[in-house]
């Protein structure tokens, strides 16, 4: 495991000032200080080394979201800090890593949200996948298109870029749903 962390963080390191294009799997190996042999042991590659990456990522404070706004907020945060990689990463053949990455972020965060509504567990498991993915899809999905399409990008811009459900409006809809489902 401390090699294949060693190379995602190797990459990463390089995407910040490099285009994927650009980097070589004998570079990010002599980095390292592995033959490129160690490389395709573990990675089949650049590609599959760019998925690492990402499996290895987080973003902070996610859990301290409270509602939508907060949440992009927080992914915005995350982006800024890593801008050059991830605008390297959407100028890519691996821009659906990235999306997927951040779909999963919002897709748990607003599972959190329905639990912590749900807190006796009236919906079926189902029901609750169903609508954190409905809204993880619109979210992740306009932030992706958003840092893609921008040229300068900021909060405020992408904030102005959605129509926020407002966060009493969700929870009063999950409640009310909650009711038909207990009866």
């Amino acid at each position: 495991m401390k090699t294949e962390h060693a190379l995602a963080k190797a990459l990463k390191e390089m995407m910040a000032t490099r285009s994927l294009d650009d980097i070589s799997v004998m570079e990010i190996s002599k980095k390292c200080g592995v033959s490129r042999k160690t490389f395709y042991y573990h990675y089949h590659d650049i590609y599959d080394l760019l998925t690492q990456v990402f499996l290895d990522e987080k973003i902070p404070n996610l859990n301290n979201a409270t509602n939508f706004e907060e949440l992009v907020e927080i992914v915005f945060a995350y982006y800024k800090k890593n801008e050059a990689f991830i605008n390297a990463t959407i100028d890519s053949a691996g821009k659906d890593l990235f999306s997927e990455f951040i779909y999963n972020a919002f897709y748990t965060t607003i599972i959190r949200f329905i639990t912590k509504v749900d807190a006796n567990k009236v919906f079926p498991i189902a029901r609750r996948r169903s609508i954190a993915r409905f809204y993880a899809y619109g979210y992740s999905e306009s932030t992706v298109y958003y840092l893609a399409n921008h040229k300068n990008k900021t909060l405020e811009g992408l904030l102005g870029s959605f129509t926020f459900i407002k966060y009493q409006n969700f929870v009063r809809s999950l409640q009310n749903d909650i009711k038909e489902y207990e009866k």
